[in-house]
């Protein structure tokens, strides 16, 4: 009987608790100064070493060696409202305040390496990630109490200026993944943990065009990451303490597009514009399977997203820049495919920020971000409800050095 309660939690585990690790969607600022703007026209080059993160051509406006190194907190507010429930099987806990703050950081580094055509570049940056703490009685607790996804890469950037006014480039990365998730189970009254990692290979291409020495434009392509996530499960509770299986959990960060434009308007005012696409519809399902208890595909209905951002930047004179934008992306997944592991609607992010030049070798700069994500309404079999707080706030501070 004890194997046939373990074996059942576990298929609970796999069809209920690993819904929605896969729709931790892609990050767009790095903490530099097109940041501020909501990284509106980032792609199309900026002048700074993190350039490289957002398009691997632009390496070829760095002159010199540049070294960028950036920090930042990120503070969540998450406040599940619950509209209906049936209080004998799931309660009508809301969760609490579910956001945690979160560290970030990036660097990139531009070589200076003597050829008249050539750039190249290393960097380093958290590309997508996602982290909540719902209190352990709340009406969702049989999906996610706990859920912390985090995805870095690193990446050697190469670069080649084709002509005078286009440049082309690509990025071969390596990332790395990490999830946990924590649950209850249902009916055996167990607690379950989820944990695992993985690494592997992916790439981003670019290309940049100068119309003139004030306008151009940008093109990226960031490749899909396919990661298997091989960890633990971990069952706690009346099905008896510590029991402990191997798991792994396949799923897939979608491939993305970025195009932009930068515009000077005289030589103090500069325009951004950014319209990007990202193709969760290519995730047709998550994959989880279990030693000794086989596996299950999960199926999801994610659609594609659109990303648009505008911005500008002033300088104030000779030592002050000061940056702004807004950017909108489009929504995911519908309300009863929606999951409190990543409660994300669409996302409208205000930013604002500024940058000081020390000397004629060093610039530090920060911005504010308030991202709004959203009602993120959720329509579950027992429960239903949305989000009366779903924020994001994000202040970053950043150093380029010319070397």
């Amino acid at each position: 009987m004890k194997k046939i309660l373990q074996s059942t939690t576990i298929t609970l585990v796999m069809l209920g608790g690993n819904h929605a690790v896969a729709g931790g969607l892609w990050l767009n600022e790095y903490g530099d100064f097109s940041g501020g703007r909501a990284s509106a026209g980032a792609t199309a080059g900026t002048d700074e070493a993190a350039t490289i993160i957002h398009n691997p051509a632009s390496a070829t406006r760095i002159k010199g060696d540049q070294l960028f190194g950036a920090a930042s907190a990120l503070i969540t507010r998450v406040k599940f409202d619950v509209k209906e429930s049936r209080p004998l099987l799931v309660g009508d806990g809301n969760g609490g305040q579910a956001g945690q703050v979160t560290p970030g950081a990036s660097m990139a580094y531009v070589f200076d390496n003597g050829w008249d055509k050539w750039s190249t570049g290393i960097s380093l940056a958290g590309l997508a990630g996602a982290g909540l703490n719902y209190n352990d009685d709340w009406v969702g607790r049989f999906q996610a109490t706990e859920v912390n996804l985090l995805v870095m890469a690193m990446g050697g950037t190469v670069a080649y200026q084709v002509t005078d006014r286009l440049s082309i480039g690509v990025t071969p990365q390596i990332f790395y993944s990490t999830l946990t998730q924590k649950l209850r189970v249902p009916f055996v009254g167990a607690r379950a943990k989820l944990d695992g990692d993985d690494t592997g290979f992916g790439g981003a291409v670019g290309a940049m065009y100068d119309f003139n020495t004030g306008t151009r434009v940008g093109i990226s392509w960031q490749s899909s990451f396919d990661i298997k996530f091989d960890g633990k499960l971990k069952i706690d509770g009346n099905i008896g303490e510590g029991v402990q299986v191997s798991t792994d959990t396949q799923l897939t960060m979608a491939q993305n597009v970025r195009l932009a434009l930068h515009h000077d308007v005289d030589d103090r005012l500069g325009l951004d514009f950014t319209v990007g696409w990202d193709n969760w519809d290519e995730l047709d399902n998550i994959f989880v399977s279990v030693k000794d208890f086989g596996g299950a595909p999960i199926v999801t209905d994610w659609k594609d997203t659109y990303h648009y951002a505008a911005g500008f930047q002033y300088k104030l004179n000779d030592d002050w820049d000061i940056t702004a934008g807004i950017a909108y992306d489009t929504n995911v997944v519908s309300a009863n495919e929606r999951v409190p592991e990543l409660p994300i609607d669409e996302q409208i992010r205000y930013n604002a920020g500024a940058r000081y030049h020390l000397s004629n070798t060093l610039i530090v700069g920060g911005y504010l971000n308030y991202t709004d994500l959203g009602s993120a309404k959720i329509d579950a079999d027992f429960w239903s409800g949305k989000y009366s707080s779903n924020e994001m706030y994000q202040l970053s501070l950043y150093a380029n050095w010319m070397l």
